[in-house]
């Protein structure tokens, strides 16, 4: 059944505000965004409970300090809509200042491009965050 305007008005507060706590590294604020019973997928890598999903995102380089990408911001470029999903087009931005999969630190600034497929609960939190991002700018 396809979602009327309402529906897609509230999937996009709801993603803006989880890239704004993002992106101002706070992450008491990321993990408020998330249901207890969240789910991250980050490149087919599953973080299944709330205490992995704040590690992840603390290696990435949100709210942690040593994290892998400093300065990281994530910008929504287009915002698309299934019955069931926001998914957003972005880019992660930021200066790899870590080892980060295996990749050592370049001292670069990257963009990395990537898309992302989120589902919020009826109580407006994040049962499901999957990305898929493009990690070539790391090597």
């Amino acid at each position: 059944m396809p979602i009327d305007q309402a529906e897609q008005k509230r999937r996009s507060a709801l993603i803006k505000q989880h890239y704004l706590v993002e992106n101002n590294h706070d992450m008491d604020g990321v993990m408020a965004t998330f249901a207890p019973d969240g789910q991250m997928d980050y490149n087919r890598q599953s973080f299944t409970d709330l205490e992995t999903i704040r590690l992840a995102h603390g290696l990435i380089g949100f709210g942690m300090e040593g994290g892998a990408i400093d300065n990281v911001v994530n910008h929504i470029d287009a915002e698309h809509f299934t019955d069931d999903e926001i998914v957003i087009e972005g880019r992660m931005t930021g200066k790899h200042v870590g080892e980060f999969q295996g990749m050592p630190a370049t001292g670069r600034d990257i963009e990395m491009p990537f898309v992302g497929f989120y589902q919020f609960d009826k109580n407006d939190k994040l049962v499901s965050e999957r990305i898929v991002m493009n990690l070539g700018a790391l090597v």
